[in-house]
């Protein structure tokens, strides 16, 4: 009997103690919670960065950038986000592979980095005549004309029988050069727009000109850019050889330079004769007038 109370006392205890681990390993297992809190993500930009070493003041072109995504807090600041910022521009400094191109870093080309190797920049001041209303741009052809008056003396037997000198002025025109390339213009124009709170200018007080008389003196100030006495409208800088840039001057300074625009892409050269009055009358035509005497 005795036996048979300690044994049931003893199962009490390990079933006591099995309760006691059970209720431990419950409590110590960690609670699971309905969702895991997720990291901010930091955020990225694309910008543009130097896909291979660059030497400063050298043109840039597509395979020199790319585009890489970083994380805002590495993007420097003014850092390009379009390779088309960059591309047919130059960086004032070295840039090693892997670095952000900087904003104020990207200036325009100089002339020294889109001349040809050999070729030389002419500067060609024109007035409005060759400058075609402001409508020529970066990289258009043309071809150069000179007009030269030659003073021609002859000696003339008059119906004396005596010989007399005589000096007459005679122009001629030819087309002297092809395919001359403009690098850049540089209009020269003064702006017509005025300033907020400022207007145009009576010297002699009183009230303003009308809007009608602002476009007529508009119109007589377009009509004489194209007069014989008009200003210089635009500065043409132009690719040329040496020997192109000796024509030019000496053609500039003898007589009148004119430009004809060609078509893009247009290199056909046209062989030309040359104008006089010779031939004008010879091969065009002309009529010489008679003198008549009533």
């Amino acid at each position: 009997m005795r036996r048979g109370r300690s044994t049931m006392l003893l199962l009490g205890v390990i079933f006591a103690l099995l309760a006691f681990v059970v209720l431990y390993l419950a409590l110590s297992r960690p609670t699971e919670t309905t969702g895991q809190v997720q990291p901010t993500p930091v955020p990225k930009a694309q910008v543009v960065v130097a896909a291979r070493d660059i030497k400063g003041f050298t043109p840039i072109t597509a395979d020199d950038v790319t585009l890489k995504d970083m994380e805002v807090t590495q993007i420097l600041t003014p850092t390009l986000t379009s390779g088309q910022m960059v591309i047919g521009k130059m960086v004032t400094r070295d840039y090693k592979a892997n670095d952000q191109i900087i904003a104020t870093d990207v200036a325009e080309l100089g002339i020294s980095q889109i001349l040809a190797k050999g070729q030389k920049a002419f500067v060609l001041p024109v007035k409005e005549v060759n400058n075609f209303g402001g409508q020529i741009v970066d990289g258009d052809v043309v071809d150069v004309l000179w007009t030269r008056t030659f003073e021609l003396t002859t000696l003339l037997v008059g119906p004396d029988g005596k010989p007399s000198q005589i000096t007459k002025p005679l122009p001629s025109t030819k087309k002297v050069l092809d395919n001359i390339k403009i690098l850049r213009v540089i209009q020269l124009r003064a702006s017509t727009t005025n300033k907020q709170g400022s207007g145009p200018v009576n010297p002699n007080g009183g009230q303003q000109p009308s809007d009608q008389q602002a476009q007529a003196a508009a119109q007589q100030a377009a009509q004489a850019a194209y007069g014989p006495d008009a200003l210089v409208t635009a500065a043409l800088v132009l690719s040329v050889t040496d020997q192109q840039a000796e024509v030019i001057k000496y053609a500039r300074e003898t007589g009148v330079v004119d430009l004809t625009l060609r078509a893009r892409d247009d290199t056909d050269v046209e062989r030309t004769t040359g104008i006089t009055d010779k031939i004008m009358v010879e091969d065009y035509g002309v009529q010489i007038p008679e003198l008549i005497v009533k």
